[in-house]
């Protein structure tokens, strides 16, 4: 009994630590591509794929790693949580693929690139949007009878859930900003600075309630 307690203990802190690492990495990238479609300067926006180009798709990966070690570790868990979340984590999921499509097809048609911009811009935010609801979902609980899920596909539908889904863009958006201030210089830092200084202030405001 206790070497299984251990060994749950162990892939609790394994999940934890991956979704630490995966909120850091691919915020800043979820960031960059919400604070994306808020500009319509060709050259800032070029400038912010390219400074995202040898990192966005490594740090999706720690998301497979989420998944595949609730799954393998937290079968219960992982069935519990898929039923009560369909809807979020199939947006979120819509979300991963038309970013992924925007960001290798965006160079390859210039005709098409005002779609695959809208992709890019649309599926970070429903990305970073759809965690964040499931988070605030988490927090209010789960109705669970027999080890399973217990309510209906939009019980998750609540003002708690949805703010903490504007909560996590704007987070997202202050770590884009920040990515983006690291790695850029003249007027997209400047333009940056702006936004981060914004979003702080929003974050502090929603902290207030």
């Amino acid at each position: 009994m206790t070497g299984a307690s251990d060994l749950a203990l162990f892939w609790a802190a394994v999940i934890a630590a991956s979704i630490l690492v995966y909120v850091i990495l691919d915020g800043f990238d979820l960031g960059v591509g919400i604070l994306f479609g808020t500009t319509r300067d060709e050259e800032m926006r070029s400038r912010m794929m390219s400074s995202l180009a040898p990192f966005w798709d490594g740090n999706e990966t720690w998301l497979v790693v989420i998944g595949a070690s609730l799954f393998a570790a937290f079968p219960a868990v992982y069935a519990v949580f898929l039923g009560a979340f369909y809807i979020p984590v199939l947006l979120m999921l819509i979300g991963l693929i038309s970013r992924g499509i925007a960001f290798e097809f965006r160079y390859r048609s210039g005709r098409m690139r005002p779609l695959w911009d809208a992709g890019f811009f649309v599926g970070s935010l429903l990305v970073a949007f759809a965690q964040g609801a499931a988070i605030g979902g988490l927090m209010r609980g789960i109705p669970v009878a027999n080890n399973q899920y217990a309510g209906g596909s939009f019980s998750w539908l609540h003002p708690f859930p949805i703010l903490t889904g504007i909560g996590l863009v704007l987070g997202y958006m202050l770590l884009g900003a920040g990515w983006l201030i690291v790695k850029n210089d003249g007027a997209l830092r400047d333009w940056a600075y702006l936004w981060h200084s914004a979003q702080g202030q929003a974050r502090a405001n929603i902290n207030r309630y």
